[in-house]
């Protein structure tokens, strides 16, 4: 009986841990397999945070190259500098004190003269010949150095305006004077002075000179003065003494400011403004070898209008030298008018009468009157121009008679 409740015992005993053996590896397995699941997360996410702790290491990397780029750029270029376009090509520094303008100018153009038969110069035969050309192409460098200093140079490439290049420096004296040295136009008049991009028709009536010498100028609220002392010859102790002076006073009847008369024109609902001016010239061969005309002058008296949407230039020119044979005895006057009015916001019509009374050396008599007629489209104001015009001259010369000059000219300016 005792043997036999002995073995139903450990038989129970048995069989129980056999049942629970079974479910603790039941326990383990599912505790094994959700560890397994736990660890595959935790190193996906290990992965993931490493990645990007690299792509922010080589983030930080570029932005510090970049910065010190940045910083070497910046102490090579000086603290604050500037760069940009205002009224040319700029770059300077923040201050103002250091700057460099540059300005370009190419006005190109095709252009049909007709002559009368005999016509010995400027072309040869009758009827008409025709051709391209580059009217004007210059590039122009200006600023200021060390706030009170400033330069001008002017560099032309084309056989026309040859000799007519510059270079200059001025200082200011006071906020009114300054002094410039150098060469530069001479300011025989206001048309002469307005830029060649902001002349109304093709051309001037007389162009430009250009002087080697030294300026003096005042400027003021509505008056100021220039005073220009010019070699007459040669530069240098080749001058040999000879000399041309220029006086010209200009007179602000009305206007917004000096630099509304930098143009002729005048656009639909600018300011209205008036200018007067008068200019004098007279030289002395000094010691020059060989020549007689030590007593020639001229003066110029002119007027310039904008009426906001129309404009009008008045000048009366007089050159005379006092000697007694030629070519030493041309006495020569001329009037000059000119008108413009625009059409709409980019059209612009104007006219042009020039009538002359006088000799001109070395022969032939300069008596006579020239008629333009012309038309400004302004696609982008100044900067880009297109002009036709007709000229029709039939001033009196030993040269040419009733000259019809047909031309249209493109402009680009910057």
């Amino acid at each position: 009986m005792s043997h036999l409740y002995l073995l139903g015992v450990a038989t129970l005993t048995l069989t129980s841990a056999s049942f629970a053996g079974s479910d603790t590896n039941a326990d383990l397995q599912a505790r094994l397999e959700a560890a397994e699941t736990r660890i595959s997360e935790l190193s996906a996410v290990t992965n993931a945070n490493w990645l990007n702790d690299t792509r922010a290491d080589e983030i930080r990397g570029l932005v510090h190259d970049v910065l010190a780029d940045a910083d070497t750029r910046a102490s090579l270029q000086g603290s604050g500098a500037t760069a940009g376009y205002n009224g040319g090509f700029t770059v300077g520094s923040a201050d103002g004190n250091w700057s460099l303008k540059i300005n370009g100018l190419l006005q190109t153009r095709w252009t049909s003269v007709d002559i009368d038969a005999g016509s010995a110069l400027p072309l040869a035969g009758t009827g008409s010949q025709w051709g391209f050309s580059n009217a004007r192409t210059w590039v122009n460098f200006s600023g200021t150095i060390a706030g009170d200093y400033s330069y001008d140079i002017r560099h032309n490439m084309n056989a026309r305006d040859a000799g007519n290049d510059w270079a200059n420096g001025s200082m200011d004296l006071s906020s009114d004077w300054a002094l410039t040295m150098g060469s530069m136009k001479a300011a025989t008049s206001r048309e002469a002075l307005i830029g060649d991009q902001n002349q109304l028709a093709m051309d001037r009536d007389v162009n430009f000179a250009v002087g080697q010498g030294a300026q003096l100028a005042y400027t003021g609220d509505d008056l100021r003065v220039t005073m220009q002392l010019f070699n007459g010859g040669a530069a240098g102790a080749a001058n040999q003494s000879s000399y041309t002076y220029t006086l010209r006073g200009e007179f602000m009847v009305e206007g917004a400011g000096w630099g509304q008369f930098d143009e002729f024109t005048s656009a639909d609902g600018g300011a209205a403004g008036t200018l007067i001016g008068f200019s004098y010239s007279a030289g002395d061969d000094g010691d020059l070898a060989g020549t007689t005309l030590t007593d020639r002058t001229t003066w110029n008296l002119d007027c310039q209008m904008q009426f906001g949407g129309s404009n009008l230039y008045v000048s009366y020119n007089d050159f005379s030298d006092d000697g007694t044979a030629a070519p030493t005895n041309t006495d020569v006057n001329s009037l000059q008018v000119m008108y413009g009015i625009f059409l709409d916001s980019e059209w612009e019509l104007y006219g042009r009468y020039i009538d002359s009374d006088g000799t001109e050396a070395p022969a032939g008599a300069l008596d006579g009157s020239v008629f333009a007629i012309g038309v400004n489209n302004y696609f982008a104001g100044q900067n880009c121009k297109w002009t036709t015009e007709i000229i029709m001259d039939d001033s009196a010369t030993a040269n040419n008679s009733d000259v019809t000059t047909v031309a249209t000219q493109l402009q680009f300016y910057f």
